[in-house]
This record gives C-alpha cells, structure tokens and sequence, in this order.
C-alpha cells in the first residue's frame, strides 16, 4: 500500500524575517519611497520636519495678537478663544477627512506593493481603487481616532492649564515653553500618546485586513483586536521596531534641520562684517564674507530637509511593509488553522485576488 506524499508545508517568516523583509522592502523600493513620503507629509509630518524652522512667539507677542480677547481676567477662557478653537477643531476634522480618504489610497498602493514582489524592477501600475474602498478604509481610519478624541478632550484642559502657568509665571526661561509645558503636564501628555499608539495599530492592521481579505467593516476592527490578542508579541515587536526606527529617523532630521536653521539665523542677524583680504600684495582686497556665510548655511538647511526626507520616506515604507507582512502572516496562520488552502497571493477586498495593472 503506497501512502499518499504529504504536501511540503510552507514555512512562513519569523518576527526577524518580516522585520527585515519589511527593511529590504523601505531601502530598495524606488518607487514605494515616494508614495510613502506623500502619505507622512499629507497626515502631519510636514508639521513635524517645520517644526524646527517655527520660531514660536513671546508672551508679550501673543498678547500684543489677541489683547484681552483671550484669557478673562480670573484666568477662564473667554467665548472668543473658545469660538476660535471651535473653528481649529472643525478645521482639524475637515483635514482628517480629507487626508484619510488621500492616505487610504496611499496605503492601498503600499499594500500592494509590498505583498507582490517585483524582482524584475519593471514599473508598476498603480490604478485608482474603487471609491468604496477608500470610504471604507477612512472610515476605519477615523472610527479608531474616536479613543484619540476622547483622550485628548480629556486631556485638554490640563495642558492648558499648564501652558497658562508657563506663561504667567514661568518655571524657567531656559527651556523652551513647549518642553516646560510636557514635564507639568506629564501625566496627559502620556495618556494621549499611548492611546494614540494604539488606535494607530489597531487602524494599520485593520485597513489591511480589509484591503487583503475583504473582511468588512465591523469584522476587519474587531479582526484587528483579536490580532493583537492573539499575537501580542509578535505584534509588539513590529510596533516597537518600525515606530522607535520612524522616531529615531525623525528626532534625528528634526534636530539636523534645527541645526541648520539655526546657522542661518546667526548668519542673517550678524552685524559685524567677516573681513577676508583677497589678492596678492597690491592688489590684494578685503571683502565681506557674511553673503557667502549665509549662502553656505542655507545650502547647509537645504541639504539637511533633503536628508529629512529622505529619511522620512524609507521609514514610513518600512512601516507600512512591516505591518503588511504581519498582517499577511496572521492571515496565513488563520488560513490554516481554519483548514482553508493557503493563497501565495492575497487580493485587494472582495473574493476574487487582483493584482496592481490586472
């Protein structure tokens, strides 16, 4: 009796396969760089790499700005100051909006990309996902920013109440006031970046669950939770992995920039000239060098936001693809566990597997 061969189980990645794959993936992918890059800048990284360049306003400036307008005199906020974040706040969402339905399809691209392999370099072809898709996809996004809202409501008043007693009676004024404001309201500050850490992953591993098996609203959020309940190490290390590297990268630009940004103020407020004597005896000249000082600082800035970029872009491909081969092996394990037949190629939502320029 000849016993029937056994098929070869296919061995799937571990956590430092994935990771690395992920790494391959961010450095060696010209055209995911980019695509990754728009998606940072568009959901706020452009305010994160601006920030060294901003220089925040004096007490007495933000007073000569809004008068008595703003703060009562017993300390409360005045209806002007809160119509005013009202309107920021309606603003904010109305950007959420927008760059959640852009970041959707930014992510459908990077999915894609991620999970078909192109060993020949040849150009890929991006089409538009169907509209639906990207409704759903920034629907999930913003119904886990839900917690993120609370936090932050919840929040709120302390880091103000922090920010007003930095301004009426500094603790210092050697660190800068948005530190000062952090260390007093430690406690809020810390809330809110844990929840928005985990209304984060919880969004990722959803919106891929959706893109690559159609799980559904509902099912896809709640798939994404049992992930990490299931998974919590391996979900864990993908987190920590890709979100300490996007920090480093981006504490790392932010104070290059700073840096820099900081030469070229030196070098445009000076006011003593730079003489440099020019020429050979007779004919030698003094010139001023503070032109030439300042030209070098701003090439200086310039190179540092291109490496900031730079950086920006191969991490956030990082990120996206480390999250996708996670999500892709959960589905595999899944697959299997359900005695389902394990797909070499998982589909955009919807049963039927497509491919990028089917």
């Amino acid at each position: 009796m000849v016993e029937p061969a056994e098929r070869p189980a296919t061995r799937r990645p571990g956590r430092i396969g994935r990771v690395a794959r992920a790494l391959t993936f961010g450095l060696t992918d010209t055209e995911a760089a980019p695509v990754a890059l728009a998606g940072f800048l568009l959901r706020g990284g452009i305010v994160l790499l601006a920030l060294p360049g901003v220089v925040l306003p004096s007490v007495i400036g933000i007073a000569g700005v809004t008068g008595v307008d703003a703060i009562a005199i017993d300390g409360r906020p005045t209806p002007w100051l809160l119509t005013l974040i009202a309107v920021a706040v309606a603003a904010t969402f109305v950007w959420l909006a927008i760059a959640s339905l852009v970041g959707s399809l930014v992510d459908i691209w990077l999915i894609r990309m991620a999970s078909e392999p192109r060993p020949d370099k040849t150009p890929r072809r991006l089409e538009l996902p169907p509209g639906s898709l990207l409704v759903q996809l920034a629907a999930i996004r913003m119904t886990c920013l839900l917690p993120l809202a609370a936090a932050l409501a919840w929040a709120a008043s302390r880091i103000f109440n922090a920010t007003y007693a930095e301004l009426t009676t500094p603790t210092n004024l050697t660190s800068p006031l948005p530190l000062r404001v952090v260390l007093a309201a430690g406690d809020a500050v810390a809330v809110v970046a844990v929840v928005w850490l985990a209304t984060e992953t919880i969004a990722a591993i959803a919106i891929r669950r959706e893109v690559l098996a159609g799980r559904g609203f509902w099912r896809s959020i709640g798939g994404a939770a049992a992930q990490i309940v299931r998974r919590p190490i391996s979900t864990f290390v993908t987190v920590a992995v890709s979100y300490a590297a996007s920090a480093a990268a981006i504490g790392l630009a932010m104070v290059v920039t700073s840096i820099a940004f900081d030469w070229c103020r030196i070098a445009a407020r000076n006011q003593d000239p730079i003489a440099i004597k020019l020429g050979i005896g007779d004919f030698a000249t003094v010139r001023d060098f503070r032109p030439v000082a300042f030209s070098l600082a701003a090439f200086a800035f310039a190179l540092a936001w291109a490496a900031a970029l730079a950086l920006a872009a191969v991490t956030s491909a990082w990120r996206s693809a480390a999250f996708t081969n996670e999500v892709t092996d959960s589905l595999s394990a899944e697959r299997e566990s359900a005695g389902e037949p394990n797909v070499s190629e998982l589909g955009l939502s919807g049963p039927t597997a497509e491919r990028s320029g089917d």
